[in-house]
């Protein structure tokens, strides 16, 4: 049998760290490291993909708004086919369709192409609630006189002021304001190639980058690896990502990893989760984490 523990309570209350010392955890930060000058090199979020997110101004911000809920990839694939349906997206035209002509057109355009576990009413929702964040968004931008890209001046910017910018958008809540400013990092820093947004920007201002320090958004992926490289294994990781000592773990973890830049632990993570470690069935053999991961070795002794 198995030694592995398996947390009552769904959530981890710290406990998958309170019997390592602080040299088992140094150890496992220091390997993040090495992960990481492997990672980056292959490093290109699903966006940077889609050639027409380069060339709009409200491209990026609409795909933004869309992608949650959905595949990542219809979600940035929707601006191209909305422009094509309207002959162009401009911030008028968005406005004039109103939230019952942007949902008309989202429900045209995901007719074949929701998750196949997505209910109906949650299928309804998503249709009303991203149809009213796009056209706040337009609304909010044409009240301040600015597109998504003019927003932003030809200077140097602080993670943290581009973050409280993007909140105040609907539709962009922690999560995805967190992703987008992580994103301008690494560009900013010659970690990303390339990024439709902040390309976007830099184009029509030359001295925009961003810079400075932001703690890393956690999601399911996020406290579902940290987790169990530390030997812990939960019942509900959507229950355990909102566990407050835990989201404080990972962000003191992060910064013990990554001094400068702790967002590398979200890309590090999300990559690792999304691929590998799965929530029912983790694939440890062919992790790259596998030699950190307490999990992994557990799950190993007790199979043979």
């Amino acid at each position: 049998m198995s030694s592995r523990r398996k947390c009552e309570n769904s959530t981890c209350k710290g406990s998958c760290i309170k019997d390592k010392s602080f040299d088992e955890i140094k150890k496992k930060a220091e390997f993040l490291k090495q992960i990481w000058n492997r990672l980056k090199e292959e490093l290109r979020p699903p966006e940077a993909e889609f050639t027409f997110l380069y060339r709009n101004e409200y491209a990026p911000l609409i795909g933004t708004i869309c992608d949650e809920r959905v595949r990542t990839e219809y979600a940035w694939r929707f601006p191209e086919w909305l422009n094509s349906k309207l002959g162009g997206i401009t911030l008028e035209k968005i406005i004039e369709l109103g939230e019952k002509g942007v949902r008309e057109y989202l429900e045209e355009y995901f007719k074949n192409k929701w998750p196949s576990g997505m209910k109906k009413e949650d299928r309804e929702d998503y249709l009303n609630d991203i149809s009213g964040y796009i056209v706040d968004a337009m609304n909010f931008l044409k009240k301040r006189g600015v597109t998504p890209i003019t927003m932003f001046e030809n200077r140097e910017y602080k993670a943290a002021e581009v973050y409280f910018m993007l909140r105040q958008f609907n539709g962009i809540g922690s999560k995805k304001a967190k992703m987008i400013t992580k994103y301008f990092l690494f560009t900013s820093m010659d970690i990303l190639k390339n990024y439709p947004w902040f390309d976007q920007i830099k184009a029509k201002n030359p001295e925009f980058k961003v810079l400075g320090v932001i703690m890393p958004p956690i999601d399911v992926h996020v406290v579902k690896v940290f987790c169990r490289i530390f030997g812990e294994n939960l019942r509900n990781w959507n229950k355990a990502k909102n566990d407050p000592d835990l989201i404080q773990d990972i962000e003191a973890f992060s910064q013990l990893a990554f001094p400068d830049i702790p967002m590398i632990i979200d890309e590090i993570f999300w990559n690792i989760g999304r691929t590998y470690c799965k929530g029912r069935f983790p694939k440890c053999q062919k992790c790259p984490l596998n030699e950190i991961c307490d999990y992994a070795k557990e799950m190993q002794a007790s199979s043979t």
